[in-house]
């Protein structure tokens, strides 16, 4: 029988969570500056430079477009930026509702792992 790969998952951080540490993240956010191949995110944690190796993976974002990317956080001169892998617009996402989903995820993990 074939072995399934398996496909390592991606949590979500915050901007101001990111660590160069981290291996593939999720990171959602409001589009603030965009050129040619970055863009700069504002998840209201703080803002993050985000590489667009693959310029077609900007192709539809505007400033003011919602986006969630995965990709992997890598030191940079001033600090973070992150490679993005995917970039989705997210522009319907009622942010203050997935921070609340968060928060009560955590919760639920943690009175899981007390018992």
């Amino acid at each position: 029988m074939e072995s399934v790969p398996t496909i390592k998952s991606s949590p979500h951080k915050k901007i101001s969570e990111l660590r160069a540490s981290d291996e593939r993240v999720r990171v959602v956010g409001l589009v603030v500056e965009k050129y040619e191949s970055e863009i700069v995110l504002d998840d209201g944690s703080g803002q993050l430079t985000v590489i667009l190796e693959d310029r077609n993976l900007g192709s539809g974002v505007e400033v003011g477009s919602r986006v969630r990317v995965f990709g992997n956080p890598m030191e940079a001169e001033g600090g973070l930026e992150l490679r993005a892998e995917i970039l989705q617009r997210v522009d319907n996402l009622d942010f203050k509702l997935q921070e609340r989903v968060r928060e009560e995820w955590k919760k639920l993990e943690e009175d899981i792992g007390r018992n």
